[in-house]
């Protein structure tokens, strides 16, 4: 798959600012809107050994569970939640059973938007308040003993349910356009929402933590403006953009919901430009996604530059990395390097998907050998003014990162679609790692506030 192989180009300054500038497609986008209601968009989760924890009847009533008789360290249960954050559930949880927030541990983030299933963990001592616990629009089952806690990366993937209402056009084009997904591979991009859809500025910060810039980060979170906020809260973002001296009134037009920038406003207040110990006050998880969204920005200009590039897309070059599928990936992977020699031999393991062609996510560990894409790298990183070295920071562990590899290609041979007058609906499996509004972007082909 030469060049030529993607031929339109994205024509949202939104795609084009967090490193999404090609289509895989070429077929007319047929619009539309997604996540109209929760129900329009459901993700299940699929455990490791392929387990499907489907999505259940909402119950009035509290559910019956019962404690595991053998006790373990930890305790497993199914998740279900709409119109929450991973997060969300994890800090309500937390609250619940009087935890520290990091004891409360699952396998990958899920949609906000949306009705979503998956597996967490809490510590076996928890387990009787978290059966007993009442808990708004989150719904617990399957406990289980274990003596792991859920860790990052602990599924192989998500199914997807998805309704794309107010399509243009008629149904004919619709479902070609799901038709062309199953015959070629699709650049495997981290999604606008991995940036911020209104306020896409997170990559940004992560660059300036990177950078040791804690003054130019709480900026970022606190001054961007956007046209989607009410003129209250943009007003404020200007006058701290202009003079950054937070006080009562700006502090005010933050809504709560903003939870993060106000507590950085209220320390920056009681501490003026004591801007390093404010970012270190904020939750680790939240630092270490503004360090992944902007390894994440690296890794979409990497594919869209490799996109443009004579290399392939489906099958390997001497100098490219191979990751075993179906593996956590991180800078521990099952990674090969193709050379010369081994040309051959590699490239079959990618036909008969054992393995995965991969590119970077930058990092302190990330490796470099002699090759085209080595120097497309290095230019990119050069050009970004930050060092490989950068996301090292042993003291600081919320932002320090070895870096690894994430596939470079989606196959979706399985997806099926049908649809209904102005309605489209889809279902189809994706490997972690892999976003479906992604998917979505190319049968949509419109502004990605649609795709919230």
């Amino acid at each position: 798959m030469k060049r030529g192989w993607v031929s339109v180009r994205s024509t949202y300054p939104l795609e084009m600012s967090i490193g999404m500038e090609l289509y895989s497609t070429s077929t007319p986008g047929v619009g539309g809107n997604l996540k109209g209601r929760f129900e329009d968009f459901v993700v299940e989760e699929i455990a490791p050994d392929r387990r499907l924890l489907s999505v259940q009847d909402w119950n009035d009533k509290t559910p019956e569970l019962q404690i595991p008789e053998e006790k373990a360290k930890f305790i497993r249960f199914d998740m279900q939640k709409a119109g929450l954050t991973t997060i969300d559930v994890a800090t309500i949880i937390a609250a619940e059973l009087d935890l520290p927030q990091h004891l409360v541990t699952y396998a990958g983030l899920k949609d906000k938007r949306a009705i979503t299933t998956q597996q967490m963990s809490v510590p076996f001592r928890s387990t009787e308040r978290l059966v007993n616990a009442r808990l708004s629009r989150i719904q617990i089952s399957n406990l289980k003993s274990t003596r792991n806690p859920v860790q990052i990366g602990d599924l192989w993937g998500n199914r997807f349910t998805i309704r794309l209402s107010n399509i243009d056009g008629d149904c004919d084009q619709a479902m070609e356009s799901v038709r062309v997904l199953t015959k070629q591979p699709l650049l495997n991009y981290f999604g606008v929402q991995r940036f911020g859809v209104t306020r896409p500025f997170t990559h940004l910060v992560g660059k300036a933590l990177v950078k040791d810039d804690f003054e130019e980060a709480a900026k970022l979170m606190l001054s961007v403006t956007t046209e989607y906020e009410s003129e209250e809260i943009t007003e404020a973002r200007r006058k701290l953009a202009d003079d950054f001296t937070p006080d009562e009134d700006i502090l005010a037009a933050f809504p709560e919901g903003l939870r993060y920038e106000r507590e950085l406003l209220k320390f920056l207040m009681k501490h003026p430009g004591e801007f390093e110990r404010a970012i270190s006050r904020m939750p680790s998880r939240v630092l270490t996604i503004f360090v992944h969204a902007y390894q994440s920005y690296l890794f979409n200009r990497l594919v869209s530059q490799r996109a443009e590039s004579s290399l392939p897309l489906g099958l390997p070059v001497p100098g490219d990395f191979l990751i075993k599928l179906d593996e956590a990936h991180s800078g521990r992977d099952s990674w090969l390097f193709v050379t010369e020699r081994n040309f051959e031999e590699r490239s079959k393991l990618v036909e008969t998907g054992e393995y995965g062609l991969a590119i970077p996510l930058p990092g302190y560990s990330t490796k470099t050998p002699p090759s085209i894409q080595t120097d497309m790298l290095k230019n990119l990183m050069s050009e970004e003014d930050v060092r490989f070295q950068d996301f090292r920071k042993p003291k600081r562990k919320a932002i320090d990162s070895a870096g690894g590899f994430h596939l470079l290609s989606i196959n979706l041979s399985d997806i099926i679609g049908e649809c209904e007058e102005d309605h489209l609906i889809l279902r189809f499996q994706l490997r972690k790692g892999s976003y479906a509004t992604v998917v979505m972007r190319e049968i949509m082909k419109n502004d990605p506030i649609h795709r919230v």
